[in-house]
């Protein structure tokens, strides 16, 4: 059943993925018809192109699936959201007919829209801003969404006295150093001790951590900051005798990477995108027939354009206050809008990820008596 699904979905997405965004924008895919009506607004244009196409790639897969096995799949009509202010977008789409609105991406754009007021219609941002609005949901894929499920998972296994760890020279791991220290609450209140490693030194990242030997003594456990130097880190941890256990982002692994790069990541632990750690659905089975299966960075926007089409099919249940079991995660939204994500924790071994822990079945009905 899935390899026909996946057929016909391979068909449908690559006849859309040959066709840039310019030529679909202002169309209504219909299939079949009906008078519900969803708009896209996603970047043609500038920086955020390639991000765009991702997440419309994976979002025509869902839409298509979804197609397969119901008989009421709303139209779909893009807009490009590359250059008219994303207020004005919306209010555009709710006047030709839109009653829910996937976008915009930016986050300039989704902050425009929360200091705007509420919209005229639901709005679904691919992208988080500061505040609130009704009619308005936010939902990312943002790193820190996933540190504290990790931080749950690693006191589940015992470990008690992490040390963290970061690149020397990189900028954006004090936001995660920050999130992990105040997601693992000390119990006596004192700093998790935190260790820079300095690639610019004589022996590189390496000898970074050979003279973490004497320093680390009393750690079980690294939390490493900086997930892009995870295939010099634990290589290294291993070369030098370190049995200490290596958790990090969940970017640090990339499924499309070579056998070799894979197998240097043996016990890394993370939490990320169960999109990521299976291959099996129908929407990714035709995206990779499409065309390769892309870099990870890339993969995680199919699963949130598939996801974003899912969340608009579903706004009664996740309003009620049911979770989602989703590609990027279990998904549920609060009260402010925002949509959390659970991830799934994995360990590489043997080069491959291996599910160790999954979010626990959602208790929708419970919730609804």
């Amino acid at each position: 059943m899935f390899s026909r699904i996946a057929q016909h979905i391979t068909q449908y997405i690559t006849q859309y993925m040959a066709l840039p965004t310019a030529m679909i924008l202002g169309l209504a895919l219909t299939l079949p018809a009906s008078a519900e009506e969803i708009a896209v607004l996603l970047p043609q244009k500038g920086r955020l192109t390639q991000v765009g196409l991702s997440l419309r790639d994976g979002l025509l897969a869902a839409y298509y699936q979804d197609s397969l096995t119901h008989t009421n799949t709303p139209r779909l009509r893009f807009y490009d959201s590359s250059d008219s202010p994303a207020p004005e977008l919306v209010a555009l789409a709710a006047n030709q007919g839109a009653s829910i609105v996937i976008g915009p991406l930016d986050r300039d754009q989704v902050q425009a829209l929360l200091n705007d007021g509420s919209p005229p219609v639901t709005v679904i941002a691919l992208n988080r801003g500061e505040g609130s609005q009704p009619n308005l949901i936010q939902m990312a894929l943002a790193p820190e969404d996933e540190i504290s499920t990790l931080v749950q998972w690693m006191k589940s296994r015992g470990i008690q006295a992490p040390h963290m760890l970061a690149q020397a020279d990189d900028t954006t791991a004090p936001r995660f150093l920050a999130r992990f220290e105040e997601a693992w609450q000390p119990a006596d209140g004192r700093k998790l001790p935190s260790h820079y490693l300095d690639s610019r030194q004589k022996g590189g990242i390496a000898a970074s951590i050979k003279a973490l030997k004497d320093s680390t003594k009393g750690a079980d456990s690294f939390f490493l900051a900086s997930p892009g130097i995870t295939s010099q880190v634990q290589p290294a941890l291993t070369y030098y005798g370190m049995k200490t256990a290596l958790f990090s982002l969940s970017s640090a692994w990339d499924p499309s990477a070579d056998t070799a790069s894979l197998n240097d990541l043996d016990g890394l632990g993370f939490c990320g995108l169960p999109w990521l750690l299976s291959d099996t659905g129908p929407e990714q089975q035709a995206l990779y027939e499409a065309q390769p299966r892309p870099l990870a960075n890339h993969d995680r926007l199919y699963a949130l354009g598939a996801d974003a089409w899912t969340v608009a099919r579903s706004l009664t249940l996740l309003r009620h206050g049911d979770a989602l079991d989703l590609r990027t995660g279990q998904l549920r939204l609060t009260n402010q809008g925002h949509l959390t994500r659970l991830p799934t924790c994995a360990e590489i071994r043997h080069g491959m990820a291996t599910v160790l822990l999954s979010p626990p079945p959602p208790d929708n009905a419970d919730h609804r008596r």
